[in-house]
């Protein structure tokens, strides 16, 4: 795989969760410093992380993925040797709830991403793979325990990136908050304008002060059904993201 066609290749589980255009997005949204150490909680096949990596390749950028499932593991090192990356992103297995000072030292990283399962335990139709399940759903506890880990793990006035559904925005800053996570920037992302908002990305400062920015929509795809000029200048990998129309 090279990297010029990323997403392109990544090496993912035959069966149960597989990445979708809301981690690319992710990816491009927070600017990075010019030497931040990362930490992508729940970090699956590791396409934050490697995507954060290749859109700021002039920037010194490590990155520590966690993930509980030891199969996403596997596949984010591959995908991290794959694109000789291996010395810019580690990926360790470990469940979210047990991030804490016997794993890391507190307020050890610059910059916290994560995506995580945002829809409710009891909502839609359950996947069959347990896999599926896991990284799509989750109980407010598990769910509230993505926010505990970044506010651990984050130095005073470290930058947070989230991706969530847009239907549950109010509970996401509201989660935010309560871990000192303040929220600084919202970006609401539509399929198109005929329907509502399908996720918003959020920045959050740990410990920062009120003031909150509201940026102009991000529209993923035209009338008829192509990317648009907006989605691929904010992340040029949605270009050769196979599941891109899906």
């Amino acid at each position: 795989m090279s990297r010029e066609r990323f997403p392109r290749g990544l090496s993912q589980p035959a069966k149960g969760f597989r990445f979708s255009l809301d981690s690319l997005l992710l990816s491009c949204f927070i600017s990075p410093g010019q030497e931040n150490s990362v930490v992508d909680i729940g970090c699956g096949c590791g396409v934050v992380g490697l995507g954060l990596i290749l859109a700021n390749q002039h920037k010194n950028i490590r990155v520590t993925g966690l993930d509980h499932c030891p199969d996403m593991i596997y596949h984010a090192r591959f995908n991290s040797d794959l694109l000789n990356l291996s010395h810019r992103l580690t990926a360790q297995e470990l469940d979210v709830s047990q991030v804490n000072s016997k794993n890391f030292l507190a307020e050890s990283f610059d910059l916290a991403l994560t995506n995580p399962p945002y829809r409710k335990s009891e909502s839609g139709r359950a996947p069959q793979e347990k896999s599926r399940i896991k990284a799509s759903f989750c109980d407010d506890d598990k769910l509230n325990s993505f926010f505990r880990s970044a506010a651990f793990l984050l130095k005073n006035k470290g930058k947070t990136g989230i991706v969530f559904g847009a239907e549950r925005l109010s509970e996401l800053l509201d989660k935010m908050k309560s871990c000192s996570l303040i929220p600084k920037k919202i970006l609401p992302v539509y399929g198109n304008l005929a329907k509502p908002a399908r996720f918003v990305l959020v920045e959050g400062i740990k410990n920062a002060g009120p003031g909150l920015i509201l940026l102009p929509p991000l529209i993923l795809y035209d009338q008829s059904n192509k990317l648009t000029r907006q989605a691929l200048e904010f992340c040029p990998f949605l270009e050769c993201n196979p599941g891109r129309n899906k």
